[in-house]
């Protein structure tokens, strides 16, 4: 890969192909599973025609709308356990002067995608539409309410948006965690691999169990799903953690018959039967 780069020919190859890659051009090398190196090619190319201290943000954007303009059926259900994959596929690839927050090379990838799970983990509620000026006349009056009606439906379109965005972001941080990638760049490889595996549950493990106390429904159902993923890899044999977690699933069913959306319902409806399965089988490993 280095050695073809190195060539004339390779080098005008490789500027023409830094002109064309944008977020675009990235999302559809995801959508097309695009062979590893050849997306670590495309990515290089992007950073270093954009330099930043954090490059591989845009990268990471362009991953989150690949998951969410996939083909399936449902928003909810697109599984979002591939596209990491090819993600942390071409992370593999990454060269070192590829550098993400102070980390550089394979480890940047992991890195780039762990700040923004953390950035997305917080719901902020969608800002009210502002009162209009009232303006005289009757021509005046309708204009106004056509106009407030208009940008009241902006505003609810742009919240629901928002809804199914945090609901995406938490699918992507529970397929993160289970597939290792939350501890990654922790620590150095040669520390123990088990203090990365807590570092990297331990954002986690606190998102799920704020999550069902809070007031918007969108909230549960992220949590529930990032509840899963940490059960899902829970080490084996702790009866105390094993109570803990069936005690958050008893909260998080209790607070499923309030949830009013019914799209939201059937995705936590999903997500809690499969967990309770999961948690069964930490059950098996103390018997």
């Amino acid at each position: 890969m280095s050695t073809a780069i190195s060539t004339p020919t390779s080098a005008h190859n490789l500027t023409t192909l830094t002109l064309g890659i944008n977020k675009s051009t990235m999302r559809e090398s995801f959508l097309q599973g695009l062979d590893s190196s050849t997306v670590a090619n495309m990515v290089q190319s992007f950073v270093a025609a954009n330099p930043s201290p954090t490059p591989l943000t845009p990268i990471v954007e362009a991953l989150f709308e690949a998951i969410s303009t996939d083909n399936a059926p449902n928003s909810f259900n697109r599984d979002p356990h591939p596209y990491l994959r090819r993600f942390l596929d071409a992370s593999a690839y990454f060269l070192p002067s590829i550098v993400h927050a102070g980390v550089a090379g394979p480890l940047a990838g992991p890195r780039a995608l762990q700040m923004q799970i953390r950035k997305y983990s917080t719901w902020t509620p969608t800002a009210p539409a502002r009162p209009t000026s009232q303006r005289n006349g009757p021509q005046a009056q309708v204009s106004s309410s056509a106009t407030s009606l208009s940008e009241e439906m902006q505003r609810i379109a742009f919240d629901r948006q928002r809804r199914k965005d945090h609901i995406q972001w938490a699918r992507i941080h529970a397929a993160a965690l289970e597939l290792g990638m939350l501890g990654m760049g922790r620590v150095g490889e040669a520390d123990n691999s088990g203090y990365a595996y807590a570092m990297g549950r331990a954002f986690s493990e606190m998102m799920a169990r704020d999550a069902v106390w809070e007031s918007d429904e969108v909230e549960w159902v992220a949590g529930i799903c990032v509840l899963r993923a940490v059960i899902r890899t829970a080490m084996r044999g702790d009866r105390r953690q094993r109570d803990e977690y069936d005690e958050l699933l008893r909260t998080y069913e209790g607070r499923w018959k309030e949830i009013k959306d019914e799209a939201r319902q059937a995705v936590v409806t999903e997500v809690l039967l499969s967990a309770k399965d999961d948690l069964a089988r930490l059950d098996d490993s103390l018997s």
